[in-house]
């Protein structure tokens, strides 16, 4: 006769999945509970972006909108493709390249950066950085890919180099998008999984090269 395996976090009730979080057995009712909570679930976990799916994103009001001032059109997406594909494979590899990071972290990250474009399309050079060390390492990895972004651009194609008016519009898109899709969970990474979903890579690695063109 089949032995019974118990669930490793509550020890009650009957394993019914594999959990890569604690490389155990758990229930059902504890995944639901402890996801994102206790456990900082990896991103390949089958039940994670099952969850992600089933989540209703959050109803983002008009006038709460971020930075309500910057119109971010769809004709001015597909005409700064490369840039837009550029941004988020960057914020999505500076995240994972965090360790610790989750979606308020790279929010945050989003924040402060904004805010640096935001002074520097004023004519000043001031850097606003991100108020937890987590956020700022997201915020510092990104900035570091799109030095190298803009070193390349600008050494292809000299006509048209990369506009801090454009990187700004940009920031503000991808932070309206991860204001709307949270779940409020402690350790939640739907945004990371969202971006990882967006990137123009077809499998991203930790360890991918922080430039895709």
């Amino acid at each position: 006769m089949r032995e019974t395996v118990l669930c490793k976090i509550c020890e009650k009730r009957r394993a019914r999945r594999a959990c890569p979080a604690v490389h155990g057995d758990i229930c059902t009712l504890c995944c639901g509970a402890e996801r994102e909570v206790s456990l900082s679930c990896p991103l390949e976990c089958e039940y994670l972006r099952e969850a992600h799916l089933r989540e209703e994103p959050v109803d983002l009001l008009q006038q709460k909108i971020p930075n309500a001032d910057i119109e971010v059109t769809e004709e001015f997406l597909e005409s700064r493709d490369e840039l837009l594909a550029f941004c988020v494979y960057a914020l999505l590899q500076a995240a994972l390249r965090t360790e610790g990071a989750v979606d308020t972290d790279v929010i945050d990250a989003l924040e402060a950066l904004i805010q640096t474009r935001r002074t520097l399309n004023s004519g000043l050079i001031y850097e606003t950085r991100a108020h937890n060390q987590i956020a700022l390492a997201v915020q510092s990895s990104f900035e570091e890919s799109l030095k190298e972004y803009q070193k390349m651009k600008e050494e292809r194609d000299v006509l048209s180099p990369v506009r801090n008016s454009d990187v700004l519009t940009i920031l503000v898109f991808l932070h309206r998008v991860g204001q709307v899709n949270q779940n409020g969970r402690p350790r939640g990474r739907m945004y990371v999984d969202l971006l990882r979903k967006m990137s123009p890579a077809a499998e991203v690695k930790d360890s991918a090269p922080s430039i895709i063109l």
